[in-house]
């Protein structure tokens, strides 16, 4: 069953266009294949962002046969195949240092690229270099006096993390010792303090840090999918679950100087400077989220991408579409390139989630549809058609057009955030009560026209903040901010009744609010106007208090 889904219109499509113009355009593949060109330092990360690279390229010409994505990839490939150590290692880090600092995090990256280059062609040597990369993992870390796996960097977690890639290594090639490894390595984990599987709390593992955990859930995950191990699959959605409940903020996202920490998502003034909420973080949540709604169908986990995605990922992207903030204060200044372009995980990553959208916006197994996104787009499969019109998130009306050649049903998510909502069908209203946040719809044979229109309400919350009391406010799944762009200076107080009425944005905003003579914007567009000079917050000094 082949499922066909596409953006094509609203605030997403904006962006997932930029992004696929600045990757074709502006990003040089030829620097990419250097990176497998000789020894380096130990803090070299440029096989990480070369393996996203890869990814991308592979995903862009399995998607749309675009001969230029595939060129680009190949590149790379060509470089790997003269550079290739004799023993299959691709970290890059030079002779006694393969098990240091990012060594096996660059290492499995790569292999990652590799398999989705040889899944998009086939190719038998790229297949032989999967082999080769996956080898390496295997050898260096099982046999004879072969090393603690746990003495690694970042409190342990840095090599774990070739989890995934060494399943996917496993998926293309079916060489069984890559399944075994993982399934030994956890069981291992299990004797230590790195208990994965048994973990009381996200802060009782060894690690807490945050992109790197999420990885190693994300091999977690997989590999309870693969081999159907419930333990694995409730410890991937126990770890989230303790992320949702005492990490992820009002923006969508968490950690600071990229870990998580005792009472992360208590309200907190944090700027840039403090390195919080680092972006790769904010799309390793979405990564797991969606990982776990394909596994378990629950909405919470839609809410949880509608809420990083609309805010904190929104948020960090160049308006031009070319970078992503690498962190991002709750308030101050937006900064969207680290000095000298040092350090581009962040872009990959996010390069990586911006191109890949097309593929989150359904789930569809022949008999339930549910729009995992709400945003202006079009599915097709297997005789099932549905198109989405909507100006989602800046308005919280959904209309999908549907012609189905069979029943279907039809599962509407109720976000969290929604208090009052109406539904018709066919024009006429449809009284029914969320089911584990689902309207569920059951659409015979024909041509339906489902409407949603979910009220977005303005919510202000009161906060107590060192001693000083502050608000925040939010409209729909948006996190509201005041930005200086729109007038007014940074920590001017506002009144906990303060009524607000909508503006036009005029495009330099998704959602603009006036009340008690200050503008409010979307988070997602405060700072980005003219970031060497706006200011902004999300925390808003109480009136009066």
């Amino acid at each position: 069953m082949k499922l066909f889904s596409s953006l094509t219109g609203g605030a997403l499509y904006d962006r997932f266009c930029k992004v696929r113009a600045n990757f074709y355009e502006k990003i040089d593949e030829t620097v990419h294949a250097a990176t497998y060109e000789g020894e380096h330092e130990l803090l070299y990360a440029e096989p990480e962002f070369t393996g996203k690279f890869m990814d991308i390229c592979a995903y862009y010409y399995e998607r749309e046969r675009d001969e230029r994505a595939l060129k680009k990839g190949m590149a790379v490939i060509d470089s790997i195949k003269r550079n290739i150590r004799s023993d299959g290692y691709l970290g890059m880090l030079g002779a006694g240092n393969e098990r240091k600092k990012f060594s096996v995090w660059n290492h499995a990256f790569t292999l990652y690229g590799l398999t989705r280059m040889y899944t998009a062609t086939k190719d038998e040597t790229i297949r032989e270099l999967v082999i080769r990369a996956a080898d390496w993992i295997l050898c260096t870390f099982t046999g004879e006096g072969h090393p603690d796996i746990l003495e690694a960097s970042n409190k342990g977690c840095e090599n774990i993390t070739c989890f995934f890639s060494m399943l996917c290594a496993y998926e293309v090639t079916g060489e069984r010792s890559y399944l075994d490894f993982v399934g030994d390595t956890i069981a291992y984990c299990e004797t230590t303090d790195m208990n994965l599987l048994s973990f009381d709390n996200v802060l009782s593992l060894r690690s807490q840090k945050g992109i790197e955990m999420l990885v190693v859930y994300l091999g977690v995950l997989k590999y309870g999918i693969l081999t159907q191990n419930q333990r694995a699959l409730d410890a991937a959605r126990r770890y989230f679950e303790d992320l949702r409940k005492t990490q992820i903020r009002n923006t969508g996202n968490g950690t600071i100087r990229e870990s998580w920490t005792e009472n992360g998502n208590a309200p907190r003034l944090m700027p840039t400077e403090e390195k919080p909420n680092e972006t790769c973080v904010a799309v390793g949540l979405v990564e797991l989220s969606a990982s776990l709604f394909y596994v378990f169908r629950d909405a919470r986990y839609l809410d949880d991408i509608e809420k990083s995605l609309f805010n904190h990922i929104c948020g960090s992207l160049e308006k031009s579409g070319s970078d992503l903030a690498y962190y991002q204060g709750n308030y101050g200044k937006k900064i969207y390139r680290t000095a000298g372009g040092f350090y581009q995980c962040c872009r990959y990553r996010g390069f990586t989630l911006f191109s890949y959208l097309n593929e989150m916006l359904y789930y569809f197994d022949g008999e339930t549809l549910i729009p995992m996104i709400y945003a202006t787009s079009e599915l097709a499969c297997d005789g099932v058609f549905c198109k989405q019109s909507t100006d989602f998130p800046c308005d919280g009306s959904v209309t999908l057009a549907i012609k189905n050649d069979r029943p279907v049903t039809l599962k509407l998510r109720v976000p969290t955030w929604c208090k009052a909502y109406s539904l018709t069908v066919n024009g006429k209203n449809a009284d029914i009560l969320p089911e584990e946040q689902y309207l569920v719809l059951k659409l015979l044979q024909g041509e339906h026209e489902v409407v949603l229109c979910m009220k977005e309400t303005v919510e202000v919350q009161a906060h107590t903040i060192d001693g000083s009391a502050y608000l925040s406010i939010t409209c729909g799944p948006m996190l509201m901010t005041h930005d200086t762009h729109f007038g007014g200076a940074l920590w001017q107080p506002l009144a906990a009744d303060a009524s607000f009425v909508r503006a036009d944005p005029k495009g330099e905003a998704m959602i603009k609010l006036c009340g008690d003579e200050m503008t409010l914007v979307d988070f997602a567009s405060a700072g980005s106007n003219d970031p060497q000079n706006d200011l902004y917050t999300v925390f808003i000094p109480q009136k009066g208090v």
